[in-house]
């Protein structure tokens, strides 16, 4: 092989070289570009989780204070409701 064959082949590998790499860059930058998106997207997601999470406590705990609240007064009401019970008995 002479000077100019070899000169030749390096510049070929040098440029196939350069277009694989090119061609990596591209790649890694669209997927960092799909992960980015993703993680917005589950940044989203978690917010709404958060805010779904938070009404469905409220609306819980609202639920416990209403039965609460109708417990506690039917459990006052049942001592005038045995004093009415007794009086007729009697």
């Amino acid at each position: 092989m002479n000077d100019d064959i070899i000169a030749d082949l390096k510049q070929f590998i040098a440029v196939t070289i350069f277009q694989q790499t090119t061609e990596f860059r591209n790649e890694i930058k669209e997927i960092e570009g799909e992960v980015t998106s993703g993680r917005t997207e589950i940044r989203a997601l978690g917010t709404k989780l958060e805010r779904k999470i938070d009404e469905l406590s409220t609306f819980v705990s609202e639920a416990l204070e209403t039965t609460n609240d109708a417990t506690d007064r039917q459990l006052r009401n049942h001592e005038k409701r045995i004093t009415k019970l007794e009086a007729k008995a009697l």
